[in-house]
């Protein structure tokens, strides 16, 4: 069965969405597009009472961002993945003394309060674990945190458009969780995700994400050195968090974003920070994964990178930062599908009684057939056996009066010195030659005798016959009982008494 993964990347510039179906030959991208959200383009109708005119300007950009996505993509039956604009989380690192998540999500609230400009309570937080080798009594967290009322705004504008998402991570997170995971990266790695006015930053060490900041891009001349400023910062920063002094290098800058070929960073960034700046490229480090379809038509992978990166997530089951939780978990199953589960249910539960009505039915018949049949053993017994009046088990009993009786009887074609019927025959043929014409119409085989009744051609050859016969060791004595002469042929009848003494 095929299944259908909508990446949706929201950002304050621009929304991207790439559609990646996954079947039975493989996943591959179908489909990929980019909405701008240029201010020209996106009317401002006044705000409602209580409604600040900046939320409701962001809201009516998202509104046309999805419209558009919604029209000209196939996004029926899709499971949805979506991201925040990372600017507007907070993020903090925290070191905590002990590793149980569940307990790390308890006193998280705690921890944070006092560096947050919110109540705990108007915040959903999340947090990613950093797993380092000399961190086996504690955990290095990246805590992230969003307000309600603009998570909210987000996700319910989706939902309008049935676009609800599994997942609500971090604009850029999940491209630099992808990188660290699939891509050939240093060991030592700085990641950017640059918008046209904003970027986010990710130090990837050994595979793993330890900070994560973001700031705005400087909107006058020299806005790489402003950039590589922030980069010098951000590296002071982690260097502090982790009491690394001023030792801590990147080995490479990845890049990736819209923002990228608007003020071309990469050369003049490899100068001033004497940093190697390389632009990543998801969908070619991932393609034995997740194919490209031919007529999917793209300028670059920076168009498509972190929406991509999300679809990717939901694909091959990859976990990270993630703000539907709380308040905005994804609905239960039962309460999203309650009427269809009662209807599953209902007609369960007809199933089951039908089978056990079925059941209690064919029950009730096998005991009247049982009934009628011990009832007719009876009736066979009492007659075969009248003098039998005690009757337990008819079928045992029956069995062994018959066991007495066949001790009693011998059975046919046996004797008592236990002379077989196949014997006698044998012997019969023996004596009587080939030449001799005779038919033999008749053989009685009793316990001590046997008659032999047949016809031949002469008085002679009955003589003869019977003089054979008595020659045999198991034959004491034969008699002719009669002979009557019919039709030229001659008609005997033999009396054989057989030996029974040994």
């Amino acid at each position: 069965m095929s299944k259908k993964v909508v990446g949706i990347d929201i950002r304050h510039d621009g929304v991207s969405a790439v559609l990646v179906k996954s079947g039975i030959k493989g996943n591959w991208i179908e489909s990929h597009l980019y909405v701008p959200l240029s201010d020209d383009k996106i009317p401002s109708p006044p705000p409602a009472e209580g409604e600040e005119a900046e939320e409701t300007e962001v809201e009516n950009r998202l509104i046309i961002a999805l419209e558009t996505i919604a029209d000209r993509m196939d996004t029926g039956g899709a499971v949805f993945v979506a991201s925040f604009p990372a600017d507007q989380i907070s993020y903090r690192n925290i070191q905590l003394p002990f590793k149980d998540q569940k307990k790390i999500r308890q006193v998280l609230p705690f921890e944070l309060e006092p560096a947050l400009p919110f109540h705990p309570e108007d915040l959903t937080i999340d947090f990613h674990p950093i797993k380092l080798p000399d961190s086996e009594d504690h955990t290095d967290i990246i805590a992230a945190s969003v307000e309600n009322s603009e998570l909210k705004l987000c996700l319910d504008t989706l939902t309008s458009f049935q676009m609800e998402p599994e997942m609500i991570s971090v604009g850029g997170y999940s491209t630099a969780l992808c990188l660290a995971k699939f891509a050939n990266i240093s060991e030592n790695c700085f990641f950017m995700d640059i918008a046209a006015d904003r970027c986010t930053a990710f130090i990837i060490i050994s595979g793993q994400i330890c900070l994560i900041r973001s700031f705005p891009i400087s909107s006058d001349a020299g806005r790489t050195q402003s950039l590589c400023a922030d980069i010098q910062r951000t590296l002071a920063a982690f260097e502090e968090i982790f009491h690394l002094g001023s030792n801590f290098q990147p080995d490479e800058i990845h890049i990736t974003g819209y923002g990228v070929d608007n003020i071309g960073f990469d050369q003049e960034a490899e100068r001033i920070l004497q940093i190697p700046v390389i632009r990543a490229d998801l969908v070619r480090d991932t393609r034995a994964m997740i194919k490209r379809d031919p007529t999917t038509a793209f300028k670059t992978s920076a168009q498509m990178d972190n929406a991509y990166s999300l679809a990717l997530m939901e694909i091959e089951g990859i976990s990270g930062l993630n703000f539907r939780r709380g308040f905005f978990a994804p609905k239960q199953q039962w309460a999203e599908h309650k009427a269809s589960f009662i209807k599953t249910g209902i007609l369960v539960v007809l199933l089951l009684a039908a089978i056990f009505l079925n059941m209690v039915v064919d029950s009730y018949s096998t005991e009247k057939k049982l009934d009628k049949l011990d009832k007719q053993i009876m009736a066979i017994f009492k007659e075969t056996f009248p003098e039998i009046t005690k009757i337990v088990d008819p079928l045992h009993q029956m069995q062994v009066a018959m066991q007495e009786l066949g001790k009693e009887t011998f059975s046919p074609g046996e004797t008592e010195r236990n002379i077989r019927a196949s014997d006698i025959l044998n012997e019969i043929s023996k004596r009587i030659p080939k030449e001799t014409d005779v038919v033999l119409t008749r053989l009685l085989i009793g316990s001590e005798n046997i008659e032999i009744l047949g016809n031949t051609d002469s008085i002679t050859s009955v003589d003869d016959i019977k003089n054979r016969l008595e020659a045999a060791d198991i034959f004491k004595e034969v008699t002719i009982a009669s002979s009557t002469t019919e039709r030229e042929r001659v008609r005997f009848n033999l009396k054989v008494q057989l030996t029974v003494d040994g």
